[in-house]
Order: structure tokens, then C-alpha cells, then sequence
């Protein structure tokens, strides 16, 4: 008896495996990825080791840098300022593309103009990786000497390593783009989350394991273990991330189904259908406003280390670096951070997926929806659909990403018996991350894998 065919998922796996294209991407994906992780095991010369995890650990930025960036200030490598630069070169040729003429033409010639955006962001990327790894070398010059204050070739040597890890880091993520299955960067980033995710467990594990130990000595009953604050709060905790993968599954695979019909087709009609997913922007907005995010408190943290101590830029600078911009855990922080991540929903779905393209191709391809006229009428009915559709989904990522302060705010008494490692490196934000480029991943394979199955019939 073949097991394998007895187990549905197992036998899918077979039958892509068996795909000798989906596992060409796959291995591909596979390889670019080990490649990432080795690179992050390469030090950049001229610092400490122990000294540099000594500076960063326990620092709130940590976390909230791997999510936006994944990169990893906890751990000296080569590619620890991660996707960082590109992202936020991203954001800004995005943003300009909506307010330059020029630019707009391009992002509306198609897969050239598309190329030639992308070629741009490449040449941004490059003086924004290098600023970067400048920051990180101004920290660290003034953390416990752990590189030389003089300018010297070991200096040159580690700004240029690290600027040029997450030059090659984007290499990566866009030949996993084109070559591998699922988009490159957010790969990138969940594999990042994944490999925080043993040393994160062991930090709240620590406080369970002696009232475990406890009780297999038989020093304290089942009841006892159980009613202890660390093992109970670790327990619920886990219980409510497994409850909220279910919740982030469900809301990134709603659809709204909009009918549509066919002037030319008199059969069949009423199967079509227009799908508008609920998520439309994925997890983008939350990626871009972290990486928004951090970068006044970089930039803060570098002018404070550049000024006199005592003078009034340095007052001046300490006070924003202290305010909510740079307080990862305030409630000001929080509502900002709230409220970009609605704000760049709506940008990603209304300016970047504009809603009258859909209802131009909709006329262009003979199309219509019942009961709404082609052009104007379907453009506005479109708007409103996505606009309910975009508030929806746009409080769901705001809500998921501030779950872990929710949570830190509502279990005051346990913060002290649990450190919420945990919470902070697998919360809201990194389940979604995760949870939605794995779905996204399998989607992708799902639909090559649907297309290699009609090549037959060519």
C-alpha cells in the first residue's frame, strides 16, 4: 500500500515534485535562500562580536528592524542592514511616480516602464545602503569602542561590507522574483522572522522551564504548574497565535466576487465573475510603514551621537529620540504606526492598483456588470466597492500589527515573569508576514502547476 497516495497533502507535494519546472523554481528558491542565510553568518570585519550583540540586545529596534528590513541587528554579518535601503528606495520611487508626469508615463507603459522604475530604484538603493551602513557605524563607534573612532581602511572596509551585503541581498530577492516562486523580498524577510525564532522561544522559556523542572521533581502538583503566571500567560499566548493564524488565513483568502457578463457570450455568463480580495495590498503596508518608521529614530540616534553632549541640538535631538517617534512601546508610537499602515492601504490600493484601469480593461474587453453602465458608472461602482473592501482590510493590518502593545498594555502584572520574546518576534505583524507569503507562495505554485497541465493540450 502506498501511503503517499492515502495522504492528500502528501501527494500533492508528490505531484509538484514531480513538475520538473515547479521544482526547478523551487530548488532555486531553496538555493537563494541558503545562500541569504550563509551570508548572514559571514562577520564584517573590524568589529566585536560580543560586544556588538552586547549593544543591541534587549534594544525594542531589533525586532521592529528584522520585520521592516530582514536584516538583524543582534547578530554582526554582512547582510545585517537586510532589504532596508530597497524598501524605502521603493517607497520613494512609488510616491514620486504619483506626482512626477514623467515617471507616471512609465509605471503606465507596462512591463518596460515597469523595468525602467525598477532600474531607478537599483541606483536609489545604492547611496541609501551606504548611508545606512554609515548610521550603523556611528553607533557602534560610540557604543563601547567597538570600531575605531578614525577614519581608516578598517572603517572603509566595514561600511563597504555591509552596504555591499544588502546591495547583494536585493540581487537575491529579485532573481527569486523572477527565477524561484513567490516575490523575492518578502521571502527574504519571512525566512528572517524564521531563523529569530529559537533564540526568541528561548528567552521566554526560560521563565517556564524551572516550574517545570519543579514539577517532574514533584516539588509542586500539576495544579500548581499550570496556575503559575509564566506558564499560564506562556501557554495563552501560544493558544492566541495559533488563533490568530486562523483569523489571518481567513481574511487574506476572502474575496468579494462582482459579476460580470460578456456582450459577445450568450452562455455561460453567469460564471464569470470579477474577484477583489479583501487584503488587496498584502503585506505591504505594514512593511512600509516600519521601514518608515525606523528611520527617523536611526537618523536620531546617529545626530545625538554626532552633536556635543550638553548643547542644545543634543536637548533638542534626546527629546525627539525619547518622544513616541523613537518609544517603540508608547501609546503615541503606536497610533502613528496605526495610522500609516491605513494610510498606505489606501495609497497601495488606490494609486498603485488603480481602480480605473480594471474598469477600462472591464470596457476594453467587452465586459460589463449588471445593472451598471460601462465607463464613469462602472469606475465609481468599483471605488465604492473597494473603498468598503479597503477599510476593512486596512483596520485589520493596523489592528494585527499593534497586537503585541495590546497585549503588553492589558498583562502589566506578567511582563515582569515573562519577557515576551516571544510576542515580540512572532506577534501580529511577523504571522501575517509569514502566514501571507507562504499562502502567496502556494498560490503561485498552485497556478503554475495549473498552466504546466494545459500545455498538453497545446
Amino acid at each position: 500500500m502506498n501511503i503517499v497516495s492515502k495522504i492528500p497533502f502528501l501527494n500533492s507535494l508528490k505531484e509538484l515534485w514531480a513538475n520538473p519546472t515547479i521544482r526547478k523554481r523551487v530548488l532555486y528558491t531553496l538555493g537563494a535562500i541558503f545562500l541569504y542565510r550563509f551570508m548572514a553568518a559571514i562577520p564584517p570585519a573590524g568589529i566585536d562580536q560580543e560586544a556588538f550583540i552586547e549593544v543591541f540586545r534587549g534594544n525594542p529596534l531589533t525586532n521592529i528592524f528584522t520585520l521592516a528590513t530582514g536584516g538583524s541587528l543582534d547578530t554582526p554579518s554582512i547582510v545585517m542592514i537586510g532589504l532596508g535601503a530597497y524598501i524605502n528606495a521603493s517607497i520613494i520611487i512609488q510616491l514620486l511616480s504619483t506626482v512626477i508626469p514623467k515617471l507616471e508615463e512609465l509605471k503606465d507603459e507596462g512591463q518596460h516602464g515597469r523595468r525602467i522604475l525598477n532600474q531607478y530604484t537599483r541606483y536609489l538603493t545604492i547611496p541609501l545602503s551606504i548611508l545606512q551602513a554609515i548610521v550603523i557605524y556611528v553607533l557602534l563607534s560610540r557604543s563601547s569602542a567597538l570600531v575605531g573612532t578614525d577614519i581608516n581602511l578598517d572603517v572603509v572596509t566595514f561600511i563597504a561590507s555591509i552596504a555591499a551585503g544588502s546591495l547583494v541581498l536585493m540581487w537575491i530577492g529579485e532573481l527569486i522574483t523572477e527565477n524561484g516562486v513567490g516575490n523575492g523580498t518578502s521571502i527574504i524577510i519571512t525566512f528572517s522572522v524564521i531563523s529569530s525564532l529559537p533564540r526568541l522561544i528561548r528567552t521566554d522559556v526560560g521563565d517556564v522551564i524551572p516550574v517545570f523542572n519543579s514539577f517532574l521533581d514533584g516539588a509542586i502538583s500539576f495544579t500548581q504548574m499550570i496556575s503559575s503566571p509564566s506558564v499560564l500567560f506562556f501557554v495563552s499566548m501560544i493558544v492566541g497565535l495559533m488563533l490568530l493564524v486562523v483569523v489571518i488565513v481567513h481574511m487574506n483568502e476572502a474575496v468579494r466576487k462582482i459579476a460580470i457578463q460578456y456582450a459577445r457570450r450568450t452562455t455561460g455568463a453567469q460564471n464569470n465573475y470579477l474577484p477583489i480580495r479583501l487584503n488587496q495590498a498584502g503585506v505591504m503596508p505594514i512593511i512600509f510603514a516600519s521601514a518608515i518608521l525606523t528611520f527617523p529614530s536611526i537618523v536620531s540616534q546617529l545626530l545625538v551621537s554626532v552633536v556635543d553632549q550638553g548643547s542644545r541640538a543634543f536637548e533638542m535631538l534626546t527629546a525627539i529620540n525619547e518622544s513616541f517617534v523613537g518609544n517603540f512601546n508608547s501609546i503615541g508610537y503606536n497610533i502613528f504606526y496605526f495610522v500609516l499602515i491605513i494610510g498606505f492601504t489606501f495609497f497601495y490600493n488606490f494609486v498603485v492598483q488603480k481602480p480605473s484601469d480594471t474598469s477600462d480593461n472591464l470596457k476594453k474587453s467587452g465586459a460589463f456588470i449588471p445593472g451598471i453602465r460601462p465607463g464613469n458608472a462602472t469606475d465609481k461602482y468599483l471605488k465604492g466597492v473597494l473603498l468598503r473592501l479597503t477599510t476593512v482590510g486596512a483596520l485589520f493590518l493596523a489592528v494585527i500589527a499593534i497586537i503585541p502593545t495590546i497585549v503588553r498594555a492589558t498583562h502589566t502584572s506578567l511582563v515582569a515573569n515573562t519577557q515576551l520574546g516571544i510576542l515580540s518576534g512572532i506577534g501580529g505583524t511577523s504571522l501575517l508576514i509569514v502566514v501571507s507569503v507562504f499562502l502567496t507562495t502556494y498560490r503561485q505554485i498552485q497556478s503554475m502547476k495549473v498552466t504546466k497541465s494545459y500545455d498538453r493540450y497545446r
